[in-house]
């Protein structure tokens, strides 16, 4: 007879925003941002536009201030290890967006922030507290279930 036992650390993975598996009715955010300058017909900045990698607009606040906020319900309770955000965007007139990069920064690169120790929680809101013109945002969350640790047996 042979026991063997194992303990996984890893809760990097993601959790469904880019994916999908997080539906548009588990994202909300204190506003979106409507333009329609022009004549044009309005377009609307909103959060379901936060997905990583998705094309299209990101989610856009419709103030720049520090009381905005978007959430993500996971519908139960999950570990939280971080976030990955793309890239952050600014215009000057609400349909030409650029993207803002640091000097010597890739703006390709994605930004992933480690959460440690993880939170566990079925809510998860990201309040942007600096911005360039624009509160705008796309983002990934990164964690596990919270009963994550594997255990391996073998007779």
């Amino acid at each position: 007879l042979k026991l063997s036992f194992s303990l996984s650390q890893g809760c990097y993975g993601t959790l469904g925003l880019e994916s999908g598996v997080i539906s548009d009715s588990q994202i909300t955010a204190s506003s979106e941002w409507e333009w329609g300058g022009h004549g044009k017909e309005p377009s609307v900045w909103s959060p379901t536009g936060a997905r990583l990698k998705t094309p299209g607009r990101p989610w856009a606040a419709a103030n720049s201030d520090i009381k905005e906020w978007i959430q993500v319900d996971l519908k139960k309770e999950k570990k939280i290890s971080g976030r990955v955000s793309y890239e952050v965007l600014y215009s000057h007139d609400g349909q030409q967006w650029k993207p803002y990069q640091d000097v010597g920064s890739d703006k390709n690169k994605e930004v992933r922030n480690n959460f440690i120790p993880p939170i566990e929680a079925r809510f998860i809101r990201i309040c942007p507290l600096q911005w360039h013109q624009r509160i705008a945002l796309k983002m990934e969350l990164l964690g596990c279930q919270p009963h994550c640790t594997h255990l391996g047996f073998s007779f």
